[in-house]
């Protein structure tokens, strides 16, 4: 491993990501940079990873529906077990997370989207949602033996959508040794890993921070999307991390392996016959390789407060917490009791997500400044947005029995501002109660805007903005270093459903980051304890009526104009 990839032994590495995880909430007041730092939008690197020359295959197309509508798929919490991948059912979940699904433009708020209107500037969306839609995962799937392809390691080439193998050989039980104990992984595994420069060449020290909560992103996409199928994913966050970063060549300090999503598989041997899959690769037999990256950016900067945190946490290669510790660092454990259930709002049943996965991750979009209070949201849309946003958090990470079921980690606190039936102000979500509770606080308009730190929302527009709320310190104090990403990726998967609920409600949705931590904490503390933060901004509500857009399809896809209600 380099010497660049080693922690500051003398550094306690709790602490380490608790001052990173400090800077990140005083970042509206201190900058987190020690010197002024801009992106260099002429030298940014390519936002998909290319290793040239490598034997590979393209994936299936024309991906499977899976049959249970988006609700199901989102808010079931044990799928049925038996079921389990095929190569298609692979293929439709990479494309439909990751890989291009359209070209789009629009007229937006959005400073940074000038220019786009030039095929070399396109903006190519996908399915997850990510931090500033610059998509810096990569995924490698560890192919064991008797599924058709040949066992090895591919990359999943986002663009052209095909995997390219870049090791021959089956290295199944090196990820199974660096997983642990635990419950039987099987001999298929996706490892997810993050190429820190391509988010800090924008964002900088706060760029770890992004990363990792779009990891609860890509993760909530295909937990729903094998659910719609019947299977259910265990994503694991607690491994030797630099084992696998050895296995597929990785300096930890540029890009490593953040999850591990063992894949229940099913016979694929008669399958991968009828699609010629073992021909288009078996003539080739490279031996292992390590093929370096083909980077764009002539300058690739490191920064160094983002850095020791990642280390910390990739060092920290002990079991997953054991069942019941965690919560010390739930949301709710520290938080005044609740005003009368007298004053609590009952919500209505929520409106059906009755349209298919695969629709609304075709459909996902982000609001960027659209929304208009024209027409009130409906109470029963806002229900199913925060019934869907409670469902999110149950990411099921871990080694634990299938039975067992973490503690939610995350709560919402609700501004509501335009919505039919629903009186307007602070509001904490009682999710077992599915009803608001009315909380002292300020009114949303204009706090929210006043706190927002950027200009590509107007936020007395929206009809909800709600915040994620969590007790950050408790975790990583609770988990170890580890626990920060444990915490940012369940708010990451809080944000992915809403975004998914939103796409099948035919109302617009954004999240946001850019705004005063400190400030909004200091105003949701009396209601909800002084050490819960806010993480996450997510907005909902309509937008204007006759936007400009243009979306040209990448891939067959099903018909969306289910998703447009009047």
């Amino acid at each position: 491993m380099p010497e660049s990839a080693e922690p500051d032994r003398a550094a306690d590495p709790v602490e380490t990501v608790i001052r990173y995880l400090d800077a990140v909430l005083r970042r509206a007041s201190v900058p987190m940079e020690t010197e002024p730092f801009e992106p260099d939008w002429q030298d940014q690197p390519r936002d998909h990873k290319i290793y040239r020359g490598v034997p590979g295959f393209p994936l299936p197309d024309a991906a499977p529906e899976p049959p249970p509508p988006l609700g199901e798929a989102l808010l079931v919490q044990h799928p049925g077990q038996g079921a389990a991948f095929t190569l298609p059912l692979l293929a439709g979940m990479l494309r439909y997370s990751y890989g291009w699904l359209s070209r789009r433009l629009q007229v937006t708020a959005n400073p940074g989207q000038g220019g786009q209107e030039a095929y070399a500037q396109a903006v190519w969306a996908r399915g997850s949602a990510a931090g500033g839609g610059l998509y810096p995962y990569e995924f490698y799937w560890v192919c064991g033996p008797e599924v058709g392809p040949l066992p090895g390691v591919y990359h999943y080439d986002q663009p052209a959508h095909s995997l390219r193998r870049i090791a021959a050989g089956d290295v199944s039980p090196r990820v199974r040794d660096a997983l642990g104990s635990g419950p039987a992984a099987g001999q298929q595994f996706l490892l997810v890993t993050a190429r820190f420069w391509q988010n800090a060449f924008k964002y900088g020290e706060f760029s770890y921070h992004c990363v990792t909560m779009d990891l609860g992103c890509l993760l909530r996409t295909w937990q729903t999307w094998a659910a719609a199928g019947g299977i259910e994913l265990r994503p694991r966050l607690w491994y030797d991390e630099p084992e696998l970063d050895r296995l597929l060549g990785l300096d930890p300090a540029t890009e490593s392996v953040l999850a591990v999503v063992p894949l229940p598989w099913g016979d694929l041997g008669k399958a991968a016959a009828d699609q010629d899959i073992r021909p288009a690769i078996s003539g080739s037999r490279t031996p292992p390789v390590a093929t370096p990256l083909a980077e764009r950016s002539r300058t690739v900067r490191r920064f160094p407060a983002a850095e020791a945190a990642h280390l910390a946490a990739a060092h920290d290669t002990g079991p997953s917490p054991a069942p019941g510790a965690l919560a010390e660092g739930t949301a709710e454990k520290s938080a005044p009791a609740d005003p009368s259930a007298s004053s609590a709002v009952p919500l209505p049943a929520a409106t059906p997500l009755a349209v298919g996965v695969t629709e609304a991750l075709t459909a996902r979009r982000s609001s960027f400044g659209r929304f208009s209070a024209h027409r009130p949201l409906a109470a029963e849309d806002l229900s199913a947005l925060l019934e869907t946003a409670a469902a999110g958090r149950n990411l099921r990470t871990g080694a634990e029995p299938r039975e067992s079921t973490a503690p939610p980690l995350t709560r919402l606190a609700v501004f509501v501002q335009h919505v039919a039936g629903v009186p307007a102000g602070l509001h904490l979500y009682d999710s077992a109660a599915h009803t608001l509770v009315p909380v002292p606080g300020p009114a949303p308009h204009p706090f929210l805007q006043r706190v927002y730190t950027l200009n590509n929302y107007n936020l007395e527009q929206a009809s909800a903005a709600l915040f994620v709320l969590a007790r950050p310190h408790a975790v990583v104090r609770a988990a170890g270093p580890r626990g920060y990403r444990l915490i940012n990726a369940e708010v990451g998967a809080v944000a992915q459903a809403v975004y998914l609920a939103a796409a099948a409600l035919g109302t617009g949705c954004g999240a946001a980051l850019g705004f005063d931590y400190e400030a909004v904490h200091a105003a949701l503390g009396p209601a909800v304890g002084s050490d819960t933060w806010p993480l996450l901004l997510l907005m909902a509500g309509h937008e204007r009526p006759d936007r400009p857009r243009f979306d040209a399809p990448l891939t067959p896809s099903p018909a969306t104009d289910r998703t447009q209600r009047p």
